[in-house]
């Protein structure tokens, strides 16, 4: 072990199987039932609050769309759900109510596609209960990624990564599902400083609409590219869509929703870094005060290097590259971002997959920034087409119990194989769903008898896509 105790570990991952999503808002009220608090991350409400709703911004909804929308809703609740999927065109089309109804131990897909055209969408969700997990897919040439709604709008986000360099697009979709106007001002930190863009300040964000910017018409050629997003009046929901092109070895399209703060601690269950395979980690401090940062790293097998610990000035972002120095090349790990002076950052975790790598793909995404119970994954399948993982670290000093169960058409399945199984302290857990069960689709809960973190790998077979979420937490 090393001098301090490690966390959620890194993962790598590719998710392919991302059905597009599309949510589009009209919330008139704010939700007047769930969490009394905003929570850093997406996170479920419980058994008994009496609605939820979930904010899916950003998307397209044309034939031939590069990041079609898709949303996908699951009930692990005792009870059906009812509600609606409110779909939130902006450019084109008109907005569109769809009524939902999911049971007990179910899943259901929601196109956007199936209900409006416009070249940008987003949706909201609401239903009449608790315990409900709510993930959105954009899909298109550059391949699939999926990510989860935000449960809660804000009037702040922020992002650790983005690359706006020849061979990328990083766009941000910004929704405002309200009837009143928000006005934004987004600031950009990157290995060349920090800027404000003029364009970017004071920036409208209309009633009942999202608007895209595409950052690098702001801020061009930027390997890394953090935002933070504070709105001046109103609230909203920030998602980020990368894409590269291929022409720089780069290809593939990620989908990330922003977090609304920092945090102290940033868990990431699974990593590799091998021939092919790039890891890297984001670190951005969006505060006023310096941040005195560990990266900590727990291999499969081995022993686990000293803490890398780095300095970050306000308002800055800095990249920890994994370099044999730093990882052991080929030994999956899990890996934890933890501020050591209080001050709460920002962390993703990036991979980059090119041959010699059998899979390819981008992907970078939020950490989680607790442990939890019981993890909900809606979007999901184990068949031929998508190699699917569930990867599961356990934080905390004492062992603890976990096991995978299906949501199999209104029944709970649990997965042969997969049943208390035991995790030890700092330890983690790669379970290969195909191994177990081939089912499309295949929604999934994680239970322990204790505080874990988990999340999800998908790749693609024989086609471009790769992507790595961590889980829905449900109170």
């Amino acid at each position: 072990m090393t001098r301090r105790l490690p966390a959620l570990a890194v993962i790598v991952s590719v998710l392919a199987l991302l059905v597009v999503f599309g949510t589009e808002g009209h919330a008139t009220r704010t939700p007047a039932f769930g969490r009394v608090n905003a929570d850093v991350m997406p996170a479920a409400d419980p058994a008994g609050a009496l609605s939820s709703t979930w904010y899916c911004a950003g998307g397209t909804a044309t034939a031939g769309g590069v990041a079609n929308l898709t949303v996908v809703v699951a009930n692990v609740g005792a009870s059906p759900r009812t509600g609606t999927v409110t779909w939130i065109p902006t450019g084109g089309g008109k907005r569109t109510v769809v009524p939902l109804r999911v049971g007990p131990d179910r899943s259901q897909a929601v196109a956007a596609t199936d209900s409006v055209d416009a070249p940008i969408v987003s949706a909201l969700v609401e239903l009449d209960g608790g315990e409900v997990a709510v993930e959105h897919a954009v899909s298109g040439p550059h391949g699939s990624a999926a990510a989860p709604c935000a449960s809660e709008p804000s009037n702040r986000w922020y992002l650790a990564n983005g690359v706006t360099e020849r061979d990328a697009d990083e766009t941000l979709a910004l929704f405002n599902p309200f009837p009143d106007d928000a006005v934004v001002d987004i600031a950009v930190s990157s290995e060349q400083g920090r800027g404000a863009p003029s364009q970017l300040q004071g920036l409208p964000i209309a009633a009942g609409t999202t608007t895209f910017v595409r950052l690098g018409d702001h801020v061009r050629y930027r390997k890394v590219a953090a935002v933070a997003v504070v709105a001046r009046t109103g609230r909203l929901v920030v998602d980020r869509i990368q894409s590269f092109d291929g022409t720089a070895g780069r290809s593939g399209i990620s989908l990330a929703v922003a977090a609304p703060a920092p945090a102290s601690t940033w868990y990431f269950p699974d990593g590799l870094y091998e021939g092919g395979l790039a890891e890297s980690w984001h670190v951005y401090n969006p505060g006023d005060r310096e941040a005195q940062v560990t990266l900590e790293i727990v291999p499969a097998k081995g022993n686990p290097p000293e803490p890398y610990d780095i300095t970050i000035p306000p308002h800055t972002q800095q990249t920890v590259e994994a370099t044999p120095d730093r990882v052991a090349s080929g030994v999956a790990h899990s890996s934890t971002i933890r501020s050591l002076n209080g001050v709460p950052v920002v962390a993703e975790r990036a991979i980059d997959a090119r041959k010699p790598a059998p899979r390819q793909g981008w992907s970078s995404a939020l950490g989680a920034p607790r442990a939890d119970r019981r993890w909900v994954f809606p979007i999901g399948e184990a068949n031929v087409n998508t190699d699917e993982w569930i990867v599961i670290h356990n934080p905390g000093a004492q062992r603890r119990t976990v096991s995978v169960v299906a949501l199999a058409n209104g029944q709970r399945l649990p997965i042969e194989g997969l049943q208390d199984l035991r995790i030890g302290p700092a330890g983690r857990l790669a379970l290969r769903l195909g191994d177990h069960i081939s089912r499309t689709p295949l929604p999934v809960v994680v239970e322990a008898d204790g505080p874990v973190v988990a999340e999800r790998e998908a790749y693609a077979v024989g086609r471009l896509g790769l992507s790595a979420i961590i889980g829905i937490p449900v109170g």
